[in-house]
């Protein structure tokens, strides 16, 4: 839908299983809450996944073997080994999360019940990035048609819970410097630079994660 998923999120949603000789595809690098690493094959399809919320992974020692179900309060990270060395790397965090987008009536939203395996998008000091795989529904007055595609949280660094930013969406989103104003509302700086044009509603559509870096260079902790 938008180059930036080829960009930023590259073969996730490649649907094909791998063949027997691109087993290295699946292998993958875990570290445990304890903090213990180890490596194993990736049997969930995480990488292809696009049921948004996943909350467990499968793994096997051996390619296509017997495998053990670890949840996301036993594992916190995930990495693709193949792609370790790829200027984008493959790699997933378990995070508390918001369960949908904040709104007037609900500007807080509570987290998920468990951690969920999110997409690291942007890793920086102070923000960290993230993308889950979101179904949009946009309907019109015959069918509803359906898009899989994302949804965008922001990690401050002195917060343990993920906030979601946008759904992305091909849907016509009336006032729309007014919603990037009310999802933009901690980073004062952000909301002026949609205010005067530096960023727009164009810019932000094509790319959501343009506003993370800014996210990350003004914000500010809570005291």
């Amino acid at each position: 839908m938008k180059k930036y998923l080829l960009i930023i999120l590259g073969l996730i949603v490649a649907i094909s299983a791998p063949a027997e000789d691109n087993a290295k595809e699946y292998l993958v690098r875990l570290t445990k809450a304890d903090g213990t690493v180890f490596e194993g094959y990736n049997d969930t399809y995480l990488r292809n996944w696009l049921k948004p919320a996943v909350t467990s992974i499968a793994i096997s020692e051996e390619y296509k073997g017997p495998t053990t179900k670890y949840s996301s309060e036993e594992v916190k990270r995930i990495e693709f080994v193949e792609s370790l060395l790829d200027s984008i790397p493959v790699v997933f965090d378990a995070v508390k999360a918001q369960t949908k987008l904040p709104n007037l009536f609900s500007k807080n939203p509570k987290p998920y019940k468990q951690p969920v395996f999110l997409r690291l998008v942007y890793d920086g000091e102070n923000v960290k990035g993230y993308a889950m795989p979101y179904t949009d529904h946009t309907m019109t007055p015959s069918r509803t048609v359906i898009h899989f595609t994302w949804r965008y949280f922001y990690l401050p660094k002195d917060s343990d819970i993920a906030k979601a930013y946008w759904n992305d969406t091909d849907g016509v989103i009336p006032n729309m410097k007014k919603v990037m104003k009310f999802y933009f509302r901690e980073f004062p700086m952000l909301v002026e630079m949609v205010d005067n044009g530096e960023i727009t509603p164009e810019m932000f559509r094509e790319n959501p994660a343009i506003v993370l870096p800014i996210m990350d260079r003004t914000y500010s902790p809570k005291k």
